[in-house]
Parts: structure tokens; sequence; C-alpha cells
């Protein structure tokens, strides 16, 4: 069933609502695993590689603990 009748015997089509939500949700899931595999492999990186970067240690701890979805810059990211 691709529409519905509305009170006014309308038809509205489902389609244009359905593809935006899911073009937002394979962004939004592709940015969700593009920063959980840079937070792993900050994780890994030596205490020489997180100089040349300019972050200590405990900083780059910090970032490498937080959960994927909490991310930079996103309409749903704590404002951030």
């Amino acid at each position: 069933m691709s529409s519905i009748d509305t009170i006014g015997g309308r038809r509205i089509s489902r389609v244009p609502v359905v593809r935006p939500l899911l073009v937002f949700l394979r962004k939004r899931t592709s940015s969700w695993m593009q920063a959980a595999r840079t937070r792993r492999q900050l994780r890994d990186l030596s205490d020489a590689a997180l100089e040349d970067l300019g972050l200590t240690a405990e900083a780059a701890r910090r970032e490498a603990a937080r959960p994927f979805w909490d991310s930079h810059g996103g309409r749903w990211s704590g404002g951030r």
C-alpha cells in the first residue's frame, strides 16, 4: 500500500516520507560507524603518535571512551 485516504477523500502518498527517512538512517548509520572506527584507531595509537597529533593520552582515552552515537555536529548530537 503506497497511499492513504484522508477525511476529504484525497489520497496522500507515503513514499515522500519513507525515502528521506531511509536516506537519513543510512547517513546516520554511516556516521556512527565512522565514529566507532576512528575512536578504536585513536585508542590504539602510541604515545608518540598522540604527541605528534598534539593530544595527551588522557584526552585520547576520553575521546575513545565516548559512545559511537555521541558525535560532534549532527542534528541530535546533544548540542555539540
